[in-house]
């Protein structure tokens, strides 16, 4: 069972030198260990992860954050009897690692060895593939399709909006986005500006939350940054749905779907 592991650039500094060489230690003692690929201005991961499948790759595992993870899985989307594992390393962006199940550092290997693998879904923006959420700020038009069913919104006021995949989601019971429910979550939040005497009093101003296959949003003449899987910035007018491609994943005993 071929592993490959892709390093995230930032793990090239000295302080992630000996976790590193301590991970490939563990990663032998385990029997899982498998070539090693680096993430460099002239290596991109789409070139490291193409040429790792080439070689006959059956697992790749992302060493680093949910940017590392994410952009993976974009590359992954197309090549269906591969398997992707995480290895979250540092302490910034490691949002996924909990819903995944996965502790952050070495013992995340242990969760590798386990090997339990699950199935879930993937978004889309224009043709761009997801696994996390985009993200972004204002008054779009919003035109969404769910069981054969359109709704459209004209927001007349600054929201919040956020399109879930895999994803912390507040003020929703279970606290995440279900990977494997075959939807998205639309999260829309009104922003409150208050003004100095207002600091201490509380005003409520509660999300919508709108489960949907298929999600248009436009912007009139001004266009609209939206952030996908915070690290990427498109403008609007975009159409986000649910993949037709789904992912293979491993994930440890506490996921929490």
């Amino acid at each position: 069972m071929p592993y490959f592991y892709l390093y995230d650039s930032y793990l090239q500094d000295r302080a992630s030198a000996n976790q590193l060489i301590r991970l490939e230690s563990t990663l032998t003692d385990l029997g899982i260990q498998g070539k090693i690929g680096r993430l460099t201005l002239l290596k991109s991961v789409r070139d490291l992860v193409e040429a790792a499948v080439r070689d006959g790759a059956d697992t790749v595992v992302a060493v680093g954050n949910d940017t590392t993870l994410s952009r993976v899985a974009e590359v992954l989307a197309k090549h269906k009897t591969v398997t992707l594992g995480f290895v979250p390393l540092g302490q910034d962006k490691q949002n996924i690692a909990k819903l995944l199940g996965i502790p952050v550092g070495l013992l995340a290997c242990h969760v590798l060895s386990s090997r339990i693998v699950e199935q879930i879904s993937l978004g889309k923006v224009n043709n761009q593939f997801f696994i996390q959420s985009i993200v972004g700020q204002g008054t779009p038009l919003i035109e969404c399709e769910n069981q054969n069913r359109i709704y459209k919104l004209n927001l007349t006021t600054p929201h919040d909006i956020k399109v879930c995949n895999l994803d912390q989601a507040d003020n929703i019971e279970q606290g995440f986005v279900n990977p494997q429910s075959d939807s998205l979550e639309t999260i829309l939040q009104p922003i409150v500006k208050k003004h100095w005497w207002q600091m201490n009093k509380s005003q409520a101003s509660l999300p919508s939350f709108i489960p949907t296959k298929t999600l248009k949003i436009s912007s009139g003449s001004d266009e609209m940054l939206l952030t996908v899987d915070g690290y990427k910035v498109i403008k609007t007018p975009v159409t986000i749905t649910v993949a037709s491609e789904h992912l293979k994943i491993i994930v440890g005993k506490k996921r929490l779907f």
